[in-house]
C-alpha cells in the first residue's frame, strides 16, 4: 500500500513550520501544492532549497514509482 502524496506532504510540512495549523495541501493532477502561513515559506524552502528538495525526494520514494509527482510551494506573488 502506497501513501497518499498529499497526506505525506501535509505531515512533513506540518513537522517543519511553526504554525502547523496553517498548512494547506492540494493536489491537481501530478502536482502537489503546499501552502504555509505568510512568512514561513523560508522554513519550508530551507537553505539553498535543501528542505523542499528533501520533501520532494521522500514523496517520490514513498509513492507509486510509475506516477511522476511534482511537489511545489504555493506562495502568493509579492507585488513590486
Amino acid at each position: 500500500m502506497t501513501p497518499d502524496p498529499a497526506e505525506l506532504s501535509l505531515y512533513l510540512a506540518q513537522s517543519i513550520v511553526e504554525q502547523p495549523t496553517q498548512v494547506r495541501v492540494s493536489r491537481r493532477g501530478p502536482n502537489v501544492l503546499v501552502r504555509v502561513a505568510p512568512g514561513e515559506e523560508g522554513r519550508l524552502i530551507g537553505r539553498q532549497g535543501r528542505v523542499i528538495q528533501a520533501i520532494r525526494t521522500l514523496i517520490r520514494a514513498a509513492c507509486d514509482p510509475s506516477e511522476r509527482l511534482n511537489v511545489d510551494l504555493d506562495a502568493p506573488r509579492k507585488e513590486r
